[in-house]
């Protein structure tokens, strides 16, 4: 559990977000530049922007992470693990991405938890810390959440996420949902949060539950003990 009293520690435990299909390359260039001014984890970025995130963020401390398939999630396996590829070469230190959630939802558990250890081996090949962003806006019943938090941390995966905070899919965090994948997974796996956690308030509360990391677009926010935009993710 980090120190809420401690800016830094606190900073640290961010993934500062912004993959806004509007994104321009100077408002990229500022949000890269509040990534290095306050010390997040990473800076979480779209997948186009990650080769310039790269050199911009190099000696400093500040990791790259992206996303793939994301927020869609049922791209096949292979175009996933391709991606995977492409990230790896742009430089990506580690990526957040939905597992299909159409497979668990149709009872394909064996496609849903083989796209997981695919997407994760490949991941690790490649020297990348993998995310599964679990949508629980689509996976509602809670046998299922169980299921699926399970599903990704046999599968190997670093970091489990309720969900990416996005579209029909995507739902803001919870305590009960965090708590929910913390009872469910073991170590090295991981809890992770997104959605709508825009207070400092928020963020303690995800903690005392069980996450170890967030990625919001409220980053400095957060840092300065302020409140977000309650819009934003």
């Amino acid at each position: 559990m980090i120190d809420f009293n401690d800016p830094k520690q606190v900073a640290k435990a961010i993934q500062f977000t912004n993959v806004n299909a509007d994104l321009t390359r100077d408002l990229l260039l500022a949000h890269l530049d509040a990534c290095m001014e306050f010390q997040f984890d990473a800076a979480m970025i779209a997948p186009c922007w990650v080769s310039l995130a790269k050199d911009v963020l190099k000696g400093s401390g500040v990791r790259v992470a992206t996303t793939v398939n994301f927020p869609q999630a049922n791209d096949t396996t292979a175009m996933k693990v391709a991606v995977v590829r492409e990230l790896a070469k742009e430089g990506a230190d580690e990526f957040d991405f939905p597992p299909n959630p159409g497979f668990l939802l149709s009872g394909m558990e064996d496609a849903y938890f083989n796209e997981l250890k695919e997407v994760t081996h490949i991941a690790h090949d490649l020297g990348m810390k993998v995310k599964a962003m679990l949508e629980f806006g689509f996976i509602t019943e809670e046998a299922m959440k169980i299921k699926a938090a399970r599903y990704a941390c046999d599968a190997g995966i670093d970091w489990v996420k309720q969900s990416s905070g996005w579209g029909k899919g995507g739902c803001a965090a919870t305590v009960e949902d965090v708590r929910l994948l913390k009872e469910n997974i073991r170590l090295p796996c991981r809890v992770k949060v997104s959605g709508k956690v825009n207070t400092l308030e928020k963020m303690k509360a995800m903690f005392e539950a069980g996450a170890e990391l967030v990625g919001t677009s409220s980053g400095p926010e957060l840092v300065k003990g302020l409140a977000g935009d309650i819009n934003n993710y």
